[in-house]
């Protein structure tokens, strides 16, 4: 029962782990390193964004500040991406849906493409893709989907420690995957990593927002993170094999001194009894 109960646990956070980083370079060798993306928090949280403008799915230009009289959650992504950028936004929508919070009342969902080559009916294509259609359809209208100018990306960006690059190999951006949370006043509150947040996470992060206070990654997240490690032999992320071991290892021994503790105590419990 103890080994079913760990083997199904480890299981679980293989699949997990296996869904949130699963892309590999298609090309062979490379020298990226993706250390070079994370985002250290300790340098922005607490940073205002500066006021960039940007496009909606109509055209019409707007600015950050028409939409942050509320909690903001960004999702920066590129509109053309054939891997996770689908999968990010898809998940943020089964988080929401969940949140008792009312879309566009008490906070804001903005999506922008870092590809100044984006337009707004690739935005609008990319919106019609995703999941918001059947889990929240009251917000088709209300999660904008926007576009901007190289120097507005920029400003964001770099406001945001968020870094992308353009393999030319692969024809496509590697970049991180993130949910920035801003304040009413456009500050970062908070970043939650990874593909699937859990729904209180997401609650949280935006209630906090709301009274403008900061907080770090819970560690979930990083641990769910932690099963990959990059290997530049195959120019991707695969499977930390030791990670994972030492994870079910850990798991079974937790378990097992649970039974055991829980089993000596019932049996001094019946000793005492025929005593």
């Amino acid at each position: 029962m103890v080994f079913r109960i760990s083997f199904y646990l480890s299981l679980s956070l293989l699949i997990f782990s296996s869904a949130t980083y699963g892309f590999v370079s298609s090309q062979g060798k490379s020298k990226f390193d993706p250390s070079i993306l994370k985002i250290n928090e300790d340098d922005y949280l607490g940073n205002t964004v500066p006021d960039i403008e940007m496009t909606d799915i109509n055209g019409n230009p707007f600015r950050l500040s028409k939409y942050a009289d509320r909690p903001v959650v960004l999702s920066i992504i590129y509109y053309s991406c054939p891997h996770t950028c689908k999968i990010l936004n898809d998940g943020l929508a089964d988080a929401l849906k969940n949140t008792g919070l009312s879309l566009g009342d008490d906070f804001n969902v903005i999506t922008v493409s870092f590809d100044d080559k984006d337009r707004p009916e690739d935005a609008m294509k990319f919106r019609d893709k995703l999941k918001i259609r059947t889990v929240m359809p009251e917000g088709m209208d209300k999660w904008i989907f926007a576009t901007a100018a190289k120097d507005e990306i920029k400003r964001l960006t770099e406001a945001v420690g968020y870094r992308f690059f353009y393999t030319a190999e692969d024809k496509m951006f590697v970049h991180p995957n993130v949910y920035v949370f801003l304040s009413p006043e456009r500050k970062i509150t908070r970043y939650i990593f990874g593909l699937f947040p859990v729904t209180s996470d997401i609650r949280l992060s935006i209630l906090e927002s709301a009274q403008g206070k900061t907080g770090k990654t819970p560690l979930l997240n990083t641990a769910i993170l932690a099963c990959f490690k990059y290997d530049p032999s195959i120019g991707g992320y695969k499977l930390n094999i030791p990670f994972i071991f030492g994870m079910f290892g850990l798991t079974f021994g937790v378990m097992t001194g649970v039974v055991v503790f829980v089993y000596s105590r019932k049996m001094k419990k019946q000793k005492k009894m025929q005593l």
